[in-house]
């Protein structure tokens, strides 16, 4: 009867040890993709509220939004520091609230095709705290550097960090002057420690599909992961819906799908 139940509970962990090693770890593709989204979340914000500002000399669309520039935005002198105050919360389009403060610096009126650097303070976006900044370089599109020790993200999961560069280049404006349907092409170079701690590269395989009329504006698109300590994944984000939803894949043909 001893031996009975030894065989049993050695069989029993044994199954268990396999279904370990069947199942495929998410964390750092899911907040890889946090981190993405957010990042391009900020620059669209930026390109939405800070050329009409530039032009109008005020920011009207949002009273809620407090913009103000230094030196002063009627005085001709650049570089400029404008600063997009959220205030202690507001809620724009999508549904997704912001609150904190983004300064942008640019270095002319233009602002759509100059270079930009985003610095976030004390900026919280759908629940989740940025620290750091992010150039980006304009040339048809952006080039782009997280800057210093990389971003932190911060919420009820932990802190994740994220570092790296990446491009984003347009794709199509919908044919309207509104760039919040846009839709641009991102590929990446990155890495980062995730909300368990685990480390990770996160580098796009084909571009990413970035839609500005998504709350989840990844939508198309495949990366290679590697988290440390587990099999290297391919991230599937899909073939251009708005779901948040993508797939992993591994060489051995495991596969499990996610949403982000």
């Amino acid at each position: 009867m001893k031996k009975s139940i030894f065989i049993l509970a050695f069989i029993s962990i044994f199954i268990s040890c396999k279904d370990d090693e069947k199942e495929i770890y998410t964390q750092s593709a899911r907040d890889a993709a946090l981190a993405e989204q957010l990042t391009l979340d900020a620059l669209k914000e930026v390109l939405l509220i800070t050329p009409d500002f530039v032009i109008n000399e005020t920011y009207t669309k949002d009273s809620n939004i407090i913009v103000s520039a230094t030196p002063d935005i009627s005085n001709s002198t650049y570089p400029k520091t404008i600063t997009i105050d959220y205030g202690e919360g507001v809620t724009g389009i999508l549904g997704k609230e912001r609150q904190g403060k983004l300064h942008v610096t640019i270095n002319s009126g233009t602002v759509i095709t100059e270079n930009l650097k985003i610095e976030f303070d004390e900026y919280f976006s759908a629940g989740t705290q940025l620290i750091g900044s992010v150039n980006h370089v304009y040339d048809n599109g952006y080039e782009s550097e997280i800057l210093d020790d990389g971003l932190s993200l911060i919420n009820a999961n932990g802190t994740m960090k994220w570092n790296g560069t990446f491009s984003l280049t347009p794709n199509s404006n919908n044919g309207t002057v509104n760039i919040s349907d846009d839709s641009y092409n991102f590929t990446c170079n990155t890495v980062g420690v995730d909300f368990s701690q685990t480390t990770f590269t996160f580098n796009s395989s084909t571009e990413h599909l970035i839609n500005f009329a998504c709350t989840h504006m990844i939508t198309k698109g495949t990366s290679k992961l590697a988290p440390n300590g587990e099999k290297t994944q391919t991230v599937n984000f899909g073939t251009g819906g708005c779901d948040g939803t993508a797939a992993i894949s591994q060489s051995n043909g495991d596969s499990k799908s996610f949403t982000f």
